[in-house]
């Protein structure tokens, strides 16, 4: 394979051109070195060199922002109202985007990371948005399990299973457990079939025995993933509103109050309320003001023991 040569930034535009594309698929795609290279017919370690020279040639821009006074506030308030271990309040980012927040939440997730962790991942385009914002850093041996099975969806890599396959590109050694089952299947006699089989079975164990569990809170709206997806049909979907439900969390339905709301509980393939609820540390992320009452309930179930959300969501639930 023919590998493109450093030369220096003054003497090549297309150099400039070939860093700046590297640095926007790292850093702003969230590509892996590894596809990158694959994609620009380089080597991975250099792909790897070329981000390095990106950031001391100043293509690349760090800057480090400690959290504002009435963040840290707004996130103690937080904490105490729901009972959590942790709440940590990213500012509203002005274009509207959930790209702060997501980046917020991926340092907060790289504290949590050390060397053997055992991390349980849901599924959702929030969860991809933090995954992808996560960075390489001295750590390695993960376990990383998915926490539900798949879903549909029109845009890509917010499946569990593309999350999963992140971490490992970014952290050496990385043990995954891939869910080979959708999330919500057509019948009880599916579901029972699947957890019978001995890899789901040996899946679902994996991400029962995590330490740190990532997970999201989708609303109940003709735009969920789940509906617009088809794995809740209209009728079925109409049976949770009867019931109560007003979000989700990890394919699992709640009501406002945070009660588990059982309608497709024989039907979907995900560890259990009361699993959940046993990891040590639970750590929803979710913004947005679509998403206030959703979070409220899911703040209820008793299932999330810290939470990443962005200020004004964090002002409307204390009010709320």
């Amino acid at each position: 394979m023919r590998q493109r040569q450093l030369i220096p930034l003054g003497d090549d535009t297309r150099t400039v051109e070939l860093l700046t594309d590297i640095a926007t698929r790292f850093y702003l795609r969230g590509e892996s070195q590894t596809q990158i290279a694959q994609a620009l017919g380089l080597d991975p370690s250099t792909v790897s060199r070329h981000l390095k020279r990106a950031r001391s040639e100043g293509i690349v821009h760090v800057e480090i922002r400690p959290p504002r006074r009435e963040d840290v506030d707004l996130g103690l308030q937080l904490a105490a109202h729901y009972g959590l271990a942790r709440a940590i309040v990213a500012p509203d980012a002005a274009d509207g985007t959930d790209d702060v927040l997501g980046a917020v939440a991926a340092e907060f997730i790289e504290g949590l990371l050390s060397g053997g962790t055992r991390l349980g991942i849901s599924w959702g385009r929030t969860l991809a948005n933090v995954v992808h914002h996560l960075r390489p850093r001295a750590v390695a041996g993960i376990d990383a399990a998915q926490l539900a099975g798949g879903v549909n969806d029109p845009v890509p890599g917010i499946q569990g299973a593309d999350l999963v396959r992140r971490v490992a590109e970014l952290y050496p050694g990385t043990r995954v457990h891939y869910l080979h089952a959708p999330a919500i299947v057509g019948s009880p006699a599916t579901r029972a079939a699947l957890a019978a089989d001995p890899a789901v079975e040996s899946a679902l164990a994996a991400a029962r025995a995590c330490e740190v569990a990532l997970v999201g809170v989708g609303q109940i709206s003709p735009q969920s993933t789940l509906y617009r997806g088809g794995h809740v049909g209209r009728d079925d979907w109409s049976s949770l509103v009867k019931a109560g439900a007003i979000g989700n969390m990890n394919t699992r339905f709640f009501d406002r109050d945070g009660r588990p709301v059982p309608e497709l509980d024989d039907r979907t393939v995900a560890i259990l309320w009361d699993e959940l609820r046993s990891i040590p540390n639970v750590v929803a992320i979710a913004g947005g003001m679509d998403k206030v009452a959703a979070l409220d309930g899911a703040l209820a179930t008793g299932a999330i023991d810290s939470l990443v959300t962005d200020e004004r969501t964090a002002r409307t639930l204390l009010e709320h």
